[in-house]
């Protein structure tokens, strides 16, 4: 019966290392106290052959602390009482304290491990005296934390005694099967870095305060920006994007365009950008908007580092497009910025020796005061030599020749006169510096008998008046 019991434990150890999952461990707290329950066998050099009861129960103490995330330390303490025979000797108790370590191999809720220790133990035969031995042991188990700080586990153990002294000079391979429960002392797990992982599953003990850490205690970064989250202020930053120690993204040129994206880093301050983050120009004068003190100066105007037009003549037409730069201050400008062309030279039309001056070429519909088209162009010649000598003040005389009667022929030049007077006033000479009379046939300067004398009498004449 005891060597089937010992196969099938050995099977279960074999089937639980098969299935127990490689993963990350849940170590539970650093430092436990466990209380243990279970059952023992002893050997038959212990108990005899004809012991009908294997199984005896146990109870027990384990102190264990967690070196690594893979490794622990342990002592423990059981005691039991086995049911021996009488032909050897009789019911042996047995008081066994050892120390050891554990090595969790796998496993990460359920955490599989071996337990080889060194220890020694004190039977107590019910027939003889104590004998202590010194025994090595190899255990083997899982072990699962629970809630905050309590940890539970199970464990298959076997105890070789050697150096036979007593107890007929005979060592003792005894097996115990160990269930524990027990709970966190000595306070929480050391947890250098403040991350709320303990150092000994901290794979990144370093961490700054405040970071957001995975399981294994290492620092996230969402975004991928060089900021941890935690730290971050801006979480969420696009990919590839510049960012500064608190994770926000770049504007170097301060254009509301961060760096990542800006096609224009060094932008003036104030400058208007596009959606690039380069600056724009509405009106194409070198200056940008947002700087511009003028927008919307017309194109090819020289600016000043305000984008305001330059007037440097101050004659109304900014440079750059005035044709005619260095004008005299004053002048009336065109809009190319150029003075108008000087008045041609007018000869005067009255001078000392001729106070009279016969307008030649001045021709009236027949019998009529309307002036002939061809007749203004010499009219306006006459027009600008009174402009030229706007001093000059003057009678306009109209004649005629004999033909007729002398009553007609004096309305008819009255009217002629008064004709060339409404011409002048149309082109801008005052009325206060003529007037205007008809003399009929009265002042004839050629003979009317001939149609080339008539010809010269019908004249129109001005007659200064001023000296």
């Amino acid at each position: 019966m005891r060597l089937n019991l010992r196969k099938a434990a050995l099977a279960a150890v074999a089937g639980l290392v098969a299935c127990a999952p490689a993963l990350a461990a849940d170590t539970g707290p650093e430092t436990d106290l466990s209380l243990l329950l279970g059952a023992g066998v002893g050997d038959n050099k212990l108990v005899g052959d004809d012991n009908d009861s294997d199984l005896r129960p146990l109870l027990g103490l384990r102190l264990g602390h967690g070196i690594s995330d893979s490794l622990g330390a342990f002592a423990d303490l059981t005691a039991l009482k086995y049911n021996g025979d009488d032909a050897l000797f009789g019911d042996v108790t047995e008081v066994a304290g050892r120390a050891g370590i554990q090595w969790f191999m796998f496993g990460q809720k359920w955490r599989t491990f071996l337990s080889p220790g060194l220890g020694f133990a004190v039977f107590n035969p019910s027939g003889s005296g104590n004998a202590l031995r010194p025994f090595a042991s190899l255990g083997f188990g899982q072990r699962r934390a629970y809630g905050d700080n309590g940890v539970f586990s199970w464990e298959l153990r076997a105890d070789q005694t050697f150096w036979d002294s007593g107890l007929n000079e005979e060592n003792f391979l005894n097996y115990k099967a160990l269930v524990g429960l027990g709970w966190g002392v000595g306070g929480p797990p050391k947890d250098t870095d403040g991350d709320g992982v303990p150092d000994k599953k901290d794979k990144c003990p370093d961490t700054p305060r405040g970071a957001i850490v995975d399981e294994k205690g290492c620092p996230k970064d969402s975004d991928g920006d060089g900021v941890l989250d935690g730290l971050d202020q801006c979480p969420g930053t696009p990919a590839g994007v510049p960012v500064d120690e608190k994770g926000c993204t770049k504007d170097t040129d301060g254009d509301g365009v961060h760096d990542g994206i800006d096609k224009c880093p060094n932008t003036p301050k104030g400058a208007k950008v596009d959606a690039n983050g380069c600056p724009m120009d509405t009106d194409g004068d070198g200056v940008y908007d947002g700087i511009d003190q003028c927008p919307g100066t017309t194109k090819g105007c020289k600016v000043d580092a305000k984008g305001c037009p330059i007037d440097s003549d101050r004659d109304g037409v900014c440079d750059g497009l005035d044709q005619c730069p260095g004008t005299e201050a004053g002048l009336k400008v065109d809009e190319k910025g150029c003075p108008p062309p000087p008045a041609p030279k007018v000869a005067p039309i009255f001078t000392p020796e001729q106070r009279e001056f016969i307008l030649e070429g001045i021709t009236f519909a027949n019998d009529s005061a309307t002036i002939t088209t061809e007749s203004t162009f010499v009219l306006d010649k006459v027009v600008l030599a009174l402009q030229a000598y706007p001093e000059a003040t003057f009678e306009i005389r109209g004649h005629t020749d004999s033909k007729g009667s002398d009553a007609y022929n004096l309305k008819l030049s009255d009217r002629r006169a008064k004709a060339v007077q409404d011409y002048f006033l149309s082109k801008g000479i005052a009325a206060s510096r003529m007037t205007a009379k008809g003399y009929g046939e009265k002042e004839p300067i050629a003979d009317n008998k001939t149609e080339e004398g008539r010809a010269k009498n019908r004249r129109v004449a001005l007659r200064r008046t001023d000296q």
